[in-house]
């Protein structure tokens, strides 16, 4: 029985020798902060446990534990699903105010007396592809500016979480707040040091110091494409297309208007590219990117649909950027799969229990 419990143990404290990867440590590559498939910068996020993948099958448990406090972000999809309505709402508003300067009756008025020139309806949609977030309510600042915690906050905190004692409880709880965590004023010292230990676990921070680790598929094009295709290309298409709706227009509603049924379907288009902007760019939810982007490829492509159907040349100017936001959606996909090899990524919003979203309106 000794030989026979020898044996097992040497087998045991072996294992690791079969482990092509175990001892050694993988390159990574550099940090990207380049531009977003639709518009705006990558922002950085809290750095990702990246380990090697033998040691995330040898301990299969970690990975578990992990998954197991991201919960479904409810306050987040509402939010989004909002924004849309309010955005879609101030558009069609803003498009209502100028069909009444081209036709009136307000007291006073220059009126036209007649739709708006080709020119004038191109500018308009060319600023409304380029601006659009302008009508979107959702926080759009840098988490800094939300009054959130950096990453140098974080590895200082985690230095005095090793003695909570000498920490005051309205520091503890400044500090939960500054991290989106739940917290009441019944909470005592140590459960609020405690919540914030398992926020740090969860998180995987062994080492806070550095920048956001975001790896992108190598068939990325350079940064500078991105800003060239969209205002170059995508934005005037979307223009001149939505400009030969409106002249089309006259004859199915009697006058041109902006507010067009065909046209606001671009605008639904526009509105859920935005949202996508945020969980994208802002919030950096590379999962919930992927639906996003989907939505908004599907979006383009029906809008196309129905520009086609009202006049044939706009459908197809405007399934020409159906194209590119294709390949977008694909890169943003491409992008969640490499980063869900290392740490798994659910294609939901999530949080981490006990936490409050992330997702806010710039007004709350």
């Amino acid at each position: 029985m000794r030989t026979a419990s020898a044996v097992l143990g040497l087998l045991i404290a072996s294992t690791d020798a079969f482990c092509p990867l175990a001892g050694l440590h993988t390159s990574r590559p550099p940090v990207h902060t380049s531009s977003s498939p639709f518009i705006g910068q990558q922002q950085q996020r809290p750095r990702r446990n990246l380990q090697e993948p033998c040691a995330i099958a040898s301990v299969p448990e970690a990975r578990d534990d992990a998954a197991a406090t991201k919960v479904l972000d409810t306050g987040c999809i509402g939010r989004y699903l909002f924004a849309v309505l309010i955005q879609i709402t101030l558009i069609s508003t803003a498009f209502g105010f100028i069909d009444l300067f081209a036709y009136g009756p307000l007291p006073g008025q220059i009126q036209l007396g007649g739709p708006l020139p080709w020119q004038a309806v191109t500018a308009i949609f060319v600023a409304l592809s380029a601006g659009s977030r302008v009508f979107n309510v959702l926080d759009n600042s840098r988490p800094e500016a939300r009054g959130l915690a950096s990453a140098e906050d974080d590895a200082a905190l985690l230095e005095r979480l090793e003695n909570p004692k000498k920490m005051r409880v309205s520091e503890l709880r400044s500090a939960c707040e500054s991290r989106s965590m739940q917290e009441d004023a019944t909470m005592t010292k140590e459960e609020l040091a405690e919540r914030l230990r398992a926020y740090f676990a969860a998180k995987g921070t062994a080492d806070q110091g550095g920048a956001a680790e975001v790896l992108t598929p190598g068939w990325k094009p350079p940064g500078v494409v991105f800003p060239l295709v969209w205002l170059g290309a995508v934005a005037p298409l979307r223009a001149f297309s939505a400009s030969l709706v409106y002249e089309a227009s006259t004859g199915r509603l009697n006058e041109a208007h902006l507010n067009d049924p065909v046209l606001l379907w671009l605008v639904l288009h526009l509105c859920i590219g935005d949202v996508f902007n945020t969980a994208n760019v802002v919030e950096g939810r590379l999962g919930a990117a992927v639906p996003a982007a989907a939505c908004a490829w599907l979006t383009s492509l029906f809008a196309a649909k129905q520009f086609y159907d009202v006049a044939p040349l706009a459908g197809g100017l405007l399934g020409l950027t159906a194209v590119w936001i294709g390949v977008a959606a694909a890169l943003v996909a491409d992008t969640w799969r490499i980063n869900n090899a290392v740490a798994a990524e659910p294609l939901y919003p999530w949080k981490n229990e006990g936490t409050r979203s992330l997702t806010r309106y710039f007004f709350e």
